[in-house]
């Protein structure tokens, strides 16, 4: 008999229906558990089954798990989505099924509770505070100084994250997360804004795989982020550019920061930057990495960092050999300037380019689009794959500049070229 996996919910950057379709080929029935199954483009065509739930409601998701299934057809329960990581781990514990403790993925899905066992471990990472209220931010802004990052302590795709260089930035930064009655899924946010100190260092995510609290390095990636004073990743290369000696020692941070909040089965995204004083722990997520990383890791070392997640939710060790051929690179489009978008011009001409593997496009004629601020404002991405680091950047530099944003504004019609975003 068939398993079936439950998914409750998923990223919305493309991954997450990649994993669905790969479930059916793994040997396993995918089952999605959605409050909104219109936010997923191309949804309907993973073959999957859909249950419409309240999924933000632990006490709905435990009543449709028993009502619907029995016990014994249930291979595991996940998400691949920020927002749905505690509530996944609450189901694993009460359903008796392989996961995280929800202890552990409280600690990851807060930031401000990651920075306090981060603190605690002494692990590498920028000054901190969380703060409830005007005074609080006041003081703290006195000890942190400017510019610095205020940012919500549970959101996620850099949503609400903003630089601030003066005390009235920070104090409307401060206002637009507290009066939130609503996260971007529709669950109350936490009431708590944290505010850092601003590195501006070049930033990497590392790829980690962990197995009964032992922690192995899959890769890191090369981010590129621009917007400022928001902070929208409009390309990603890996592996990143680096020295043996930096390699070594960001893996060796993030593997000191998985074992501080006690991480133990899984696929992690670890955000960091490098400094001046060496690698900076900048977040932790507890999932594998969104923005499509997933399939330039697969392209060049045929790790599959989806199936790893797979496994583990079933309680099935894999086996990780990486081989690494070449390099892959991905970078977004995105428009800017708001309106309405008529089309997006070049694909075609993009797609023939030699070391193209794919062009995407996620929003459509018709659609209300944006000046970036966070991730869901870009409109599609290209991934390309070469023999190496310059020629992948290279490829993605030129066909990133053949794209056009036609928008419309104000009764007219404005092409909008993707130079230099």
């Amino acid at each position: 008999m068939r398993k079936k996996l439950l998914f409750v919910e998923s990223n919305t950057t493309g991954t997450g229906m990649i994993l669905l379709k790969k479930t059916k080929l793994w040997g396993y029935d995918p089952v999605f558990l959605t409050q909104r199954p219109d936010v997923y483009m191309g949804l309907n065509k993973t073959g999957c089954e859909i249950v419409s739930c309240d999924t933000n409601s632990i006490s709905v998701l435990i009543q449709v798990i028993k009502t619907t299934f029995n016990s014994d057809e249930i291979a595991g329960i996940m998400t691949t989505s920020e927002y749905y990581l505690t509530i996944v781990s609450e189901l694993t514990k009460i359903f008796d099924l392989p996961g995280n403790p929800p202890d552990v993925l409280s600690l990851c899905r807060n930031k401000y509770k990651t920075r306090l066992a981060l603190s605690e471990a002494k692990i590498n990472q920028p000054k901190f505070s969380a703060v409830h209220s005007v005074a609080e931010l006041e003081e703290e802004l006195l000890k942190i100084g400017l510019p610095c990052i205020v940012k919500p302590t549970d959101e996620s795709s850099s949503n609400d994250v903003r630089v601030c260089e003066t005390k009235e930035e920070a104090h409307k930064q401060f206002h637009v997360i507290i009066n939130k009655t609503h996260n971007a899924r529709g669950q109350a946010p936490s009431k708590v804004v944290l505010v850092e100190e601003f590195l501006d260092d070049q930033e990497y995510s590392v790829e980690m795989f962990t197995w009964q609290g032992v922690s192995n390095c899959v890769g890191i990636t090369e981010k590129h982020v621009k917007g400022y004073p928001y902070f929208i990743e409009y390309k990603h290369i890996f592996p990143a550019r680096l020295p043996s000696d930096l390699e070594s020692e960001m893996t060796k941070t993030v593997s000191a920061a998985l074992k501080a909040i006690g991480f133990v089965n899984g696929v992690t995204h670890t955000e960091i930057k490098w400094t001046n004083k060496g690698c900076v722990i900048i977040e932790i997520n507890a999932r594998p990495a969104g923005g499509m990383i997933p399939e330039l890791i697969q392209a060049v070392t045929e790790v599959d960092l989806l199936e790893l997640q797979t496994k583990s939710a079933i309680g099935e060790k894999p086996l990780v050999n990486i081989n690494h051929t070449g390099c892959a690179g991905i970078h977004f489009i995105v428009s800017d300037q708001p309106g309405e978008l008529v089309e997006v011009l070049g694909v075609d001409q993009v797609k023939n380019l030699d070391g193209i593997q794919q062009v995407t496009l996620t929003s459509k004629a018709g659609d209300q689009i944006h000046v970036p601020k966070n991730a869901s404002h870009r409109l599609g991405f290209i991934i390309a794959k070469t023999s190496s680091y310059e020629d992948t950047s290279l490829l993605l530099d030129r066909a990133i500049n053949m794209i056009k944003v036609d928008v419309k504004q104000e009764q007219q019609s404005q092409f909008i070229s993707n130079l230099d975003i």
